[in-house]
């Protein structure tokens, strides 16, 4: 079901009013690396207050581009292939609104971010909501059937979010062997790569859709510094790949925001050299989710398997369903003392069908987890 309002301003607001522990939204309680707090100090002395070229600092470009060389074997021209953005969210809005035309049609896989569906609105295309397959024990997975015969003469995109979020599914190589064999079918077939969380891959580890080097003309991904580095209040992301869709994305780059928070900019540029903390963000947070399972032990609360991002969906189908999960998170946020995401909203319809899940954001201190989850364990009486 499509809100109007999103969910995580409704659980931000009832966590807020109430005064509960806020377990939701994906923002880390940790601090950036020192070394690039002290990287913002030098770009301040630099005097980095003005406009820079729209598509962003030259020297930030060029470490993006060693960087995916070094990380994912993939050559980047930093020139023609890379747009520095104001967070992932505007790169993923300009990628979007600068390939779709009226009526064309747009995939996305259920449950979903829930920017891309407004987007593809905005300009008066149609997103077709494809449902992942689901199981407890299992998690997540996509359902291969499902999608082919999603994808008609009008579909024109496909946003593939990897690791996807909500869900926490990692795509495995089987997957993009199967994205390969469609793009193959398909030639009329864009494909936008949310890829925010690639540092946040657990189990299989991160592939890029532009590892499909064939269709690469076809392939704009969008990266994000803010999830990789516990910053995501700075809003610095940034687009790569297909030339001819860059150049289209940067006219409305250009006429959105101009040009990116030069500083920021600046500080990356000078951390990016030095940094360390990337190839070992993903061992920090499973430490966390580890102690985060640990909170759940003599419960009946149960993990559902992800393999990716800092987030967690827990099972309460043990509890009567006689309340929708959209009530009971908002009597929790207001009552218990522990404000959670309900799985509804993420999805474009509900079914009483569906598992009752909620999820939390384990980027959280392990007090504010200890917290939150004590607090409603206490009010639900386990």
């Amino acid at each position: 079901m499509e809100q109007q309002t999103s969910i995580f301003t409704r659980v931000n607001a009832w966590a807020a009013q109430s005064g509960a522990v806020n377990l939701g939204q994906g923002f880390p309680d940790h601090h950036p690396p020192e070394l690039l707090l002290s990287s913002v100090q030098e770009a301040l002395r630099e005097n980095y207050y003005q406009y820079v070229t729209s598509f962003g600092l030259l020297g930030l470009r060029q470490q993006i581009a060693r960087i995916w060389e070094e990380d994912f074997a993939i050559s980047l021209d930093f020139n023609t292939q890379i747009t520095v953005t104001a967070g992932a969210t505007q790169a993923l809005h300009d990628a979007t609104v600068s390939i779709l035309s009226p009526e064309d049609e747009v995939l996305i896989l259920d449950p979903s971010y829930d920017s891309y569906a407004p987007v593809v609105r905005s300009v008066g295309a149609v997103p077709v909501r494809v449902p992942m397959n689901f199981s407890p024990e299992l998690g997540f997975s996509l359902d291969w059937e499902r999608i082919r015969a999603s994808i008609g003469p009008k579909t024109k995109l496909w946003i593939i979010n990897n690791p996807h979020n909500p869900s926490g599914y990692t795509w495995s190589s089987v997957d993009f062997q199967e994205v390969e064999l469609i793009m193959n079918d398909y030639p009329y077939l864009f494909v936008l790569g949310d890829e925010v969380y690639a540092y946040l891959a657990f189990d299989p580890l991160f592939k890029s859709l532009l590892s499909l080097e064939s269709h690469q003309k076809r392939i704009l991904v969008v990266h994000s510094f803010g999830k990789t580095y516990h910053c995501t209040g700075w809003k610095l992301g940034y687009a790569a790949g297909s030339e001819p869709w860059m150049h289209k994305l940067r006219q409305h780059h250009e006429y959105n925001v101009f040009c990116v928070n030069s500083l920021m900019q600046r500080a990356l540029e000078i951390f990016l050299p030095q940094d360390t903390v990337r190839r070992d963000i993903a061992t920090f947070y499973l430490e966390q989710r580890d102690f985060l399972f640990s909170l759940l032990d003599s419960t009946p609360i149960r993990a559902v398997p992800v393999q990716g991002t800092y987030f967690q969906w827990l099972d309460f189908s043990f509890l009567s369903k006689a309340t929708s999960d959209l009530d009971l998170a908002q009597e929790w946020a207001l009552k218990a003392g522990c404000a959670m995401i309900p799985f509804s909203p993420f999805m474009e319809k509900s079914s009483p069908l569906d598992p009752l899940l909620m999820r939390l954001c384990f980027a959280k201190s392990k007090q504010k987890m200890e917290l939150g989850l004590g607090n409603l364990r206490h009010y639900l009486g386990f």
